[in-house]
């Protein structure tokens, strides 16, 4: 099943330790929804003492409302924070 894949690499993801993992990201567009890991922004902090940004080959994941759904309640469990956004766009 996709959502015990995807809670699957959520583990694994939260387990890094190159890159700190703070949650996912669901896009919502129509029918579609578009789901991304994020992760803290090194660059920003300025301890790194590097502008590089890390990219994550986990990214995106298309889903439908209705597993975004299930998926959701998989995050909530497992305390990981997600975010919802619905932008319209013209």
């Amino acid at each position: 099943m996709k959502i015990e894949q995807i809670m699957s690499k959520v583990k694994n993801e939260k387990l890094r330790s190159d890159k700190m993992f703070t949650g996912i990201e669901f896009n919502v567009r129509g029918e579609q929804v578009v789901m991304n890991y994020v992760y803290a922004d090194y660059s920003s902090s300025a301890d790194t003492n590097t502008d590089m940004y890390m990219p994550h080959g986990e990214d995106p994941v298309f889903i439908n409302e209705e597993e975004m759904n299930m998926l959701v309640g998989k995050l909530r469990e497992k305390n990981v924070g997600y975010n919802i956004r619905k932008d319209e766009f013209i």
